[in-house]
């Protein structure tokens, strides 16, 4: 026999776990105490190229999040489980690895699909007020605090929201409601300790003691966001990677259950040298048809075309020139020939 929830509040909890959320927490929008460091971030020039990150809609939001939603009276966390790359993978030799939230459906379509049923229901409890709202990664909102607000866990050293039940590797999402609702006590504790595990293992060295991240040294940040000519010594430090970066995640302690898990993005991926070389063949309509609903589409066909240029030369994969040549000699993007340039050097200096 199922138990019944006590309140409206462990109802709407329950439904969320039931619809395949990993964890569920409420808060509300009080003025947020992490609104000045985010613009100390941007202060120090640590968004690197994200420009927009700083713009006053960006920056005025996060601080007022009922500007773009009038009437907000509770906000309702989300986190959503995806698979982790093994640690043994940070010394992989031969593939390209690509991190777990990005290896299947992506979960900017995924997770507003998912929570539609808890809208819905939302909605009914007062078809009066606004339609409540779903957000992930798609709206200006300091989620990190506002999860740590709902009691979902606290702010790790690699920046990270860590959950003491179920690690780092959860996405985040926000669910913006008319409806006041009893908030959760916070998460007081930090369990981190004196462990640098994710600090030491940094291969560009981009977390900060004060527990944020500099984009500048970010591998994340330069083979996703950045829409450019990726510095050569960030390029020598790839490693594995062609889309994201998992590192600082993959060797924390809290997230040694989290590899590999089963979700509905599917598991934590990597393409084999072949798939790589078959990848530098692709045609733009190719790229769109096969990565369209998944979240490697946002590195965009040059973008991950670069990247995976420099993981075959970082290979000193020989077998790759012949692409890699005909991408300098044809590609319209400065960047990308150079790039291609760069690559093709490395791959013919290796012995």
């Amino acid at each position: 026999m199922s138990q019944i929830p006590s309140s409206l509040e462990s109802e709407i909890k329950a439904r969320a776990l039931s619809l395949g959320f990993t964890v569920c927490g409420i808060t509300t929008p009080d003025t947020l105490d992490f609104h000045h460091m985010y613009v100390n971030w941007l202060e120090r020039g640590l968004n690197a190229g994200m420009t927009y990150l700083a713009s006053a809609y960006h920056v005025s939001n996060r601080l007022h999040p009922e500007k773009f939603f009038p009437g907000l009276k509770s906000i309702i966390l989300l986190g959503y489980r995806y698979p982790l790359q093994h640690p043994a993978e940070i010394e992989e030799k031969t593939t390209g690895l690509i991190s777990g939230y990005a290896s299947g459906k992506d979960y900017h379509h995924l997770i507003p699909n998912l929570a539609s049923p808890l809208l819905q229901y939302l909605t009914a409890l007062n078809p009066e007020a606004p339609a409540p709202r779903v957000y992930t990664d798609s709206a200006p909102v300091l989620e990190r605090e506002l999860a740590v607000r709902s009691g979902l866990g606290w702010i790790g050293r690699n920046s990270c929201l860590i959950s003491p039940k179920h690690g780092s590797n959860l996405l985040l999402a926000e669910i913006f409601t008319a409806i006041a609702l009893q908030a959760d006590p916070p998460f007081a504790a930090d369990h981190c300790g004196s462990c640098m595990r994710c600090v030491e293992s940094c291969p560009t060295g981009c977390i900060l003691p004060e527990r944020v991240i500099d984009a500048n040294r970010c591998l994340s940040y330069h083979n996703i966001e950045n829409k450019g000519m990726i510095p050569p010594e960030v390029m020598e430090k790839f490693g594995g990677w062609i889309f994201g970066c998992e590192i600082c995640q993959m060797v924390c302690p809290w997230n040694q259950r989290g590899y590999q898990s089963s979700s509905s993005i599917g598991i934590a991926g990597q393409m084999t040298v072949e798939e790589m070389l078959e990848f530098l063949e692709l045609s733009m309509d190719d790229f769109k048809s096969r990565f369209a609903e998944t979240a490697l589409a946002r590195a965009r066909y040059n973008g991950l075309k670069r990247n995976v240029i420099i993981r075959l030369a970082n290979l000193g994969e020989k077998n790759a020139l012949g692409s890699i040549k005909r991408t300098e000699d044809t590609a319209e993007l400065d960047w990308l020939r150079d790039t291609a340039r760069w690559a093709r050097n490395k791959i013919q200096l290796k012995k």
